[in-house]
C-alpha cells in the first residue's frame, strides 16, 4: 500500500459528478477549516489549497481540476497581494487555465470602501461573486449548486 495514491476521483459512482471545490484562506489554518466545513456542508469534493501565492494555487487548482475556488480577502494594512486586484490576479491566471471554473472571494465585513472595487470584478467577469462578512451554508450551496450546473451534463441534475 502506498501512502502517496494518487488522488484521482471515481469513475462512476457517488461522488464522480459533484464539484472539485478549492479553498483558499490567508492562513493555513482557516484553510484547513474552510476544507473541513465544505466537507461536512457536501455537494462538492473539498481542497484545501496551502500556499495563498499565485503560481501555487493556478498550479494546485490545474492539478486537481477545480470546478470552483473560493478565495478570501486579507484588508490588513500591508498586505496588498491578498486584496481585491491580487486575488483577481488570481482568479484571471486560474479561469486562463480553467475557464469553466468559478471563482468567489470572501470579504471580511467592515470595509465598504472595498465594495466598488469588487463590484467592477464581477461586471468585469474577473469573480463569478462574492460574500462580505460570514459565509453562510445557503450562499455555498447556491455557489456549488451553480458551478454544478455549468459542468458537462450539470443540467440533468
Amino acid at each position: 500500500m502506498s501512502l502517496f495514491r494518487k488522488r484521482e476521483p471515481p469513475a462512476s459512482g457517488p461522488g464522480a459528478e459533484l464539484p472539485r471545490a478549492a479553498v483558499c484562506f490567508p492562513s493555513r489554518a482557516m484553510t484547513r477549516r474552510a476544507a473541513d466545513w465544505l466537507g461536512n456542508l457536501g455537494g462538492c469534493r473539498p481542497l484545501g489549497i496551502l500556499s495563498d501565492d499565485c503560481d501555487d494555487v493556478v498550479w494546485q487548482c490545474t492539478a486537481e481540476k477545480a470546478d470552483l475556488l473560493l478565495l478570501e480577502l486579507d484588508f490588513s494594512n500591508g498586505v496588498e497581494d491578498k486584496d481585491v486586484s491580487g486575488r483577481c490576479d488570481i482568479a484571471v491566471e486560474v479561469r486562463r487555465r480553467l475557464p469553466e471554473c468559478r471563482v468567489y472571494l470572501l470579504c471580511e465585513d467592515g470595509h465598504p470602501e472595498k465594495l466598488a472595487a469588487l463590484d467592477k470584478a464581477v461586471e468585469l467577469k474577473l469573480i463569478d461573486g462574492y460574500c462580505i462578512g460570514d459565509l453562510s451554508a445557503q450562499q455555498m450551496r447556491t455557489w456549488l449548486d451553480e458551478t454544478a450546473e455549468t459542468m458537462p451534463g450539470g443540467s440533468a441534475r
